[in-house]
């Protein structure tokens, strides 16, 4: 049996790609991960140490019966188990709660590097397919769940999720499980047609059955070409970013509009997950093209993401914009002007003149304010010539000396604080 048996032909390519020697498994106690895990201990190599990871979420009464299931059975295979009791928000959208706090749970317990394995298999590929259909997902979307994705999105600690089992038909896993004669729990709400996957798995996929030879190997056949499409999509969008001008937080939008817009598109979903990590809906492309690029060029259109500002301003869209606290400094005698975070900096010639830091005189360092004593004018026409955002304007550093304004950065130092050319002054450089 094992020489055509779908699930050995998984595990094995599995192991022949396993790079490290501490393997988690996802054990939800249910018939897929039971079999994952059996499957998984029978060919294990001797250099590896298994562990199966069961999360408590507490949603159903059998929970603590499960829990006591999953440990017996991960003593029975001889692997290490581990429960981790998870609280799942009931008031939003259970599904999506409820696997936000397993993924969460994953990462707490896997260490940096590592990988845990699920269960998921074809069917399930073909549901993650049809909802997302459903929700007008494009080929992103479409490409459903992918083999292997990090963990997290976390640069410092970086561990994997493998789904080993996502070309192996139910109906195999199912075999191997009456087959090896395995026991597992059935969770109830899987019966439940109120959810959506349910509906799909107990409602859609049989009638697709009564039509068409196995439906859900074609549904995650076009998820494959998807993906593919998908990866076409990206290696176009990275071509497109190397001629704008951008970084991490900011993108040169006009640059951008020699592209069509569906390369826009596909350009601004392209940066705002590889900087960000965030998956722009219709209403956030819909924004881009009808009111932040079609806006006037003195205007400055703005926009919550994620519950982040992205603001435009001049050439650039800026994400995320943060809004700069209040800052008061008040130099004393024995601060040692070259230590203050690089705010200070001595020069010959330049600046305001050193002698004035001295304990004699009240020197603060804080934001412009309206009731300063300055041309309006002249400054708002040097803010636009050096293209500083009207949000940083409010807060741009000042020195003041004894109540006067002595100095705003980068703009000028005033009379009488200014140093002489043969003179050593103070220049204001930054404020971090």
């Amino acid at each position: 049996m094992q020489n055509n048996c779908p699930v050995r032909h998984a595990v094995d390519a599995f192991y022949q790609n396993l790079t490290t020697h501490q393997l988690w498994v996802g054990f939800s106690g249910g018939m897929d991960s039971t079999v994952l895990l059996h499957a998984l201990t029978q060919a294990k190599p001797s250099a590896v140490k298994l562990n199966a990871l069961h999360i408590h979420h507490g949603l159903q009464s059998e929970a603590d019966h499960w829990l006591i299931h999953c440990e017996a059975m991960a003593s029975q295979f001889n692997v290490g188990f581990l429960a981790k009791k998870v609280a799942v928000d009931v008031t939003a959208n259970l599904e999506a709660a409820a696997r936000q706090a397993r993924y969460q749970a994953f990462s707490e317990v896997v260490e940096a590097d590592g990988v845990i394995v699920t269960a998921h298999h074809q069917r399930d590929q073909a549901e993650t397919f049809l909802l997302n259909l459903m929700r007008g997902a494009g080929v992103a979307g479409l490409s459903a769940m992918p083999v292997k994705r990090p963990l997290t999105h976390q640069s410092s600690y970086q561990a994997w999720l493998v789904r080993p089992f996502l070309s192996v038909p139910y109906q195999a896993l199912l075999e191997y499980a009456n087959s090896h004669r395995l026991s597992w729990v059935e969770d109830p709400m899987n019966q439940q047609t109120d959810f959506r996957r349910n509906f799909i798995r107990q409602q859609i996929l049989p009638l697709f059955n009564q039509a068409w030879l196995q439906p859900e190997q074609k549904i995650a056949q076009a998820s494959a070409h998807c993906s593919e499409a998908n990866h076409l999509l990206d290696t176009l969008a990275q071509i497109d970013l190397q001629a704008i001008d951008q970084g991490s937080n900011y993108f040169d939008w006009q640059a951008m509009q020699s592209l069509d817009w569906p390369r826009q598109k596909n350009l601004l979903r392209y940066w705002f997950v590889l900087r960000h990590h965030i998956r722009l809906t219709q209403s956030d492309l819909d924004w881009f093209r009808h009111e932040c690029f079609a806006a006037s060029l003195k205007a400055n259109p703005q926009r919550i993401l994620g519950g982040k500002v992205l603001k435009r301003f001049n050439k650039f869209v800026l994400y995320p914009v943060e809004k700069k606290q209040e800052f008061l400094f008040v130099w004393r005698e024995d601060i040692d002007l070259t230590s203050i975070n690089s705010t200070l900096q001595k020069c010959l010639g330049k600046g305001v003149a050193q002698h004035w830091f001295n304990p004699n005189n009240k020197i603060e360092i804080r934001r412009l304010k309206p009731t300063d004593s300055v041309n309006r004018a002249s400054l708002k026409k040097w803010f636009q010539t050096h293209k500083i955002p009207p949000w940083e304007r409010g807060v741009w550093p000042v020195i003041i000396i004894n109540d006067q304004l002595a100095a705003i950065r980068d703009y000028r130092v005033f009379e009488p604080f200014s140093a002489k050319p043969n003179e050593m002054g103070v220049k204001f450089v930054a404020l971090n």
